[in-house]
């Protein structure tokens, strides 16, 4: 069973900024979105979606190091199933290989 996509959330993502900046034209299509500094505001028909990236780290396993950045997701006027959908795609374009 699915957990219910709730309305605000954050999560760590492995990338960096210029990472997000590249994928996220492609993740949100035919969706835009504004950008000012680590805030990108998408919008959306039902609504608007925020996202906001924290200052990138590191993550260190052994002698391999991974960028890691906390990322704020929060959906104004969507519903939890506009959310889902929402997220399924952009889950889809950010995934990095590994299994």
């Amino acid at each position: 069973m699915n957990a219910s996509m709730p309305a605000r959330f954050c999560r760590d993502m492995g990338l960096t900024l210029n990472d997000f900046l590249r994928s996220l034209p492609a993740a949100i299509e035919p969706l835009t979105f504004q950008v000012e500094g680590r805030v990108f505001t998408i919008s959306h028909p039902l609504g608007s979606i925020r996202i906001a990236l924290g200052e990138t780290g590191e993550r260190r396993i052994a002698s391999l190091r991974l960028p890691v950045t906390p990322v704020e997701f929060v959906f104004n006027g969507l519903d939890e199933a506009a959310r889902d959908r929402f997220m399924q795609r952009f889950d889809r374009y950010f995934h990095r290989g590994g299994g």
